[in-house]
């Protein structure tokens, strides 16, 4: 079920600039929808499970630069999808 999530956040078209992305979108969804299903919805909640969760999203997103997404970056994305510059269809 986890891939499937995956797999479809993979198709989410980025509305982010270019200049200075560090993360795909897929990632930092992914961080955002495990944080979600855990009961952690705020802005500061999903950045402290992503902070004690580290190794193991680096490890199950395989992320390369062995960074998570800041705060910033979290509610950019979140506010982004909220607000109509994407839509996620599962």
């Amino acid at each position: 079920m986890i891939n499937t999530i995956f797999e479809r956040l993979k198709k989410v078209k980025d509305f982010r600039q270019t200049q200075g992305k560090r993360h795909e979108i897929w990632v930092v969804l992914s961080i955002i929808v495990l944080s979600i299903l855990t009961g952690n919805s705020s802005y500061k909640q999903i950045e402290m499970f992503s902070k004690n969760n580290q190794e193991k999203l680096i490890n199950i997103l395989n992320i390369p630069s062995k960074k998570l997404p800041s705060y910033s970056t979290i509610r950019r994305v979140m506010m982004g999808v909220l607000f109509g510059r994407d839509t996620i269809i599962f």
